[in-house]
């Protein structure tokens, strides 16, 4: 592992939180110094990274300073107001084949104490192939009143230049399921080294194996909650989507509103919280789940699970980092970005669409356009810079293609 230190030079005013805003503007300030020490956890044919980004955000105050500099410099910025930080620090590499992104990230980091030094391990992730493209899942209103969340969905896009098939892709959400100060420590050997998940869906097939379900690039594919058109009038008229064009859905049992999908397939579902698999549909919050999708490298079992000691009632299916493809967190708002549940190597930072019930998604913003006219979507592992928000869900955004074996979209 390759230690670097970074030292960011913060002007501090010593005086109490109560008086920031009337200093602000003001010259009595003093120089107090923080150091960041980075450990980079990565194979040896992975090259580090030659330049970082680093910013500071204090939310309470409305505070963002970032920086661009190369490894090993020394990193000074001036005039910053003391208080409350989150800290982020990305790189990137190259080795000729894959691009490897490298994130970590310090919460609530109270900037008053001067020479302060701090540690902070970084671990390389390759650039996903296949990728979160876009996101709904805060809900909507029926007629302004009633509140509505069956028309979430995910839309998984093929970023790379070669053909990826999703036969055996699982997509999961990770504990706690909302943002919460509630901390896990799961019961197993080296637990960082995992993600920790509530529920597994996975595409029917064997991954590597079986090729019933190639995605071309810029092709994306939906996995609808419930592969409805929620716009009809037993659900929602006012839903902004119809998902009856669905490659996917997470469907369990009939009820009175929730049908099966006679075209759309249904995903297995591989792992659940509970024995009980009498809920309707894969029901996430509204207030925004952490998302990850993997390639299992062996056959999952339902029946084993781990355990926080302090809160047995949780069982969660602990899944190798080493498989993610990628990871998306989301949350209520901002104020809700100290209590990230992602590990840093799969998200730095977060998402959200500030609310619920405002039929709004997040979807990846355009990194370029090749010449044939194919979308690349920025992908650096950091949702924070990573996405945008859209006042309303668009399926197949950005002229995304359907794949060949979807006969029903239309």
């Amino acid at each position: 592992m390759k230690k670097i230190i970074l030292f960011i030079a913060i002007a501090f005013a010593a005086i109490s939180c109560e008086q920031f805003d009337q200093v602000k503007g003001t010259d009595m300030v003093e120089n107090i110094s923080m150091g960041i020490e980075i450990t980079l956890k990565k194979d040896d044919n992975v090259p580090a990274p030659e330049s970082y980004k680093v910013k500071l955000n204090n939310y309470a105050e409305n505070i963002e300073v970032i920086k661009s500099v190369e490894a090993g410099d020394v990193v000074k910025i001036d005039d910053i107001i003391p208080g409350i930080y989150t800290i982020s620090i990305s790189g990137e590499s190259n080795d000729g084949t894959f691009t490897y992104n490298f994130n970590g990230n310090l919460s609530n980091i109270n900037l008053l104490e001067d020479n302060k030094v701090m540690p902070l391990e970084m671990q390389a992730a390759k650039s996903g192939n296949i990728l979160f493209k876009e996101i709904y899942y805060c809900g909507s209103k029926i007629g302004g009143k009633t509140n509505y969340f069956r028309d979430q969905y995910y839309e998984l896009y093929n970023n790379s230049s070669k053909v990826q098939y999703l036969d055996g892709l699982c997509i999961g959400n990770i504990y706690p399921t909302t943002t919460s100060q509630v901390i896990y420590v799961w019961d197993r050997p080296n637990y960082e080294d995992y993600v920790y998940l509530q529920t597994i869906w996975q595409v029917p097939g064997t991954p590597g194996v079986d090729k019933k379900y190639p995605l071309n690039p810029g092709e994306s594919v939906i996995i609808a909650q419930m592969a409805d058109n929620h716009q009809r009038e037993a659900l929602n008229p006012d839903s902004p989507v119809n998902l009856r064009c669905a490659e996917f859905e997470t469907y369990l049992r009939t009820t009175a509103n929730t049908t099966d999908n006679e075209n759309s397939i249904n995903m297995y579902m591989a792992y659940w919280y509970t024995k009980s698999k009498t809920q309707a549909q894969w029901m996430v919050t509204i207030n925004g789940g952490a998302f990850v999708i993997f390639y299992p490298e062996s056959e999952i079992d339902p029946n084993t699970y781990v355990v926080d000691p302090k809160y047995t009632s949780n069982k969660a299916k602990d899944i190798p980092i080493s498989w993610i493809v990628d990871a998306v967190e989301l949350m209520l708002n901002e104020s809700k970005i100290t209590q990230k549940r992602m590990p840093a190597v799969l998200d730095a930072g977060a998402t959200w669409v500030g609310g619920t019930y405002l039929a709004k998604s997040v979807s990846r913003k355009i990194k370029e356009v090749t010449a044939d006219g194919r979308v690349i979507y920025q992908d650096t592992n950091n949702s924070l810079e990573d996405f945008q928000v859209n006042d309303t869900p668009v399926l197949r955004r950005d002229g995304a293609g359907i794949p060949s074996w979807n006969t029903w979209a239309n």
